[in-house]
């Protein structure tokens, strides 16, 4: 029993230590984006800090087997709703519970934070609005992931409306975990990821 406990106190301190080495990482790459002069450099340095960070976050959720991602969930919404700026979106986490296994909890990580920071701010710009993401067990071996807004959406297929990097990143993501990804634009953007665990 006492090395059971022991062995827990181990792995507790581990899982601090390596939070915090992902949020020194995260901050240094803060810091040398708000002292670039130059903006790409800044956004680029600044996309990298909160990529860090949201891994990072990981740590506080790990369990036995994996990561307990629904806490993830309702650990991370509170951190993007104050990296917005102007109105805040309402953001609300619909979350079946789910333990991940660490690579895919990784890639589900990122994956989260790109398109909530997409919805956040392509959709919500600064209005305010909804936004939505989803973790939900299709019961047959098979989990959805999904990130949905109420704001403007965009036609992919018109001018200036093709693929950039967020959501090239997130379709490359998506074949890591065996994934289909499919985004659904009109009124509001749904992207939904359908993956096996």
């Amino acid at each position: 029993m006492t090395d059971e406990r022991g062995e827990d106190a181990r792995a507790a301190e581990l899982r601090h230590r390596t939070a915090n080495t992902f949020q020194l990482i995260s901050a240094l790459a803060r810091m040398r984006g708000q002292r670039t002069g130059e903006p790409e450099a800044r956004r680029q340095l600044l996309w990298i800090a909160e990529a860090i960070g949201s891994l990072g976050a990981l740590e506080r959720h790990r369990c036995e087997g994996g990561v307990d991602f629904h806490a993830y969930l309702h650990d991370m919404a509170a951190i993007w709703r104050r990296r917005q700026g102007g109105q805040p979106a309402e953001i609300a986490i619909l979350a079946a519970p789910m333990v991940a296994p660490d690579q895919v909890a990784s890639t589900l990580a990122l994956i989260a934070h790109e398109l909530v920071a997409n919805a956040v701010a392509h959709a919500c710009g600064g209005r305010g609005g909804r936004i939505e993401v989803r973790l939900a067990d299709l019961g047959d071996g098979r989990r959805e992931f999904s990130v949905a807004d109420d704001g403007p959406g965009f036609d992919p297929a018109a001018p200036g409306g093709g693929e950039r990097f967020g959501l090239w990143f997130v379709r490359s993501l998506a074949l890591q975990v065996r994934g289909e990804l499919e985004l659904l634009a009109g009124s509001g953007v749904r992207a939904r990821l359908v993956f096996p665990v």
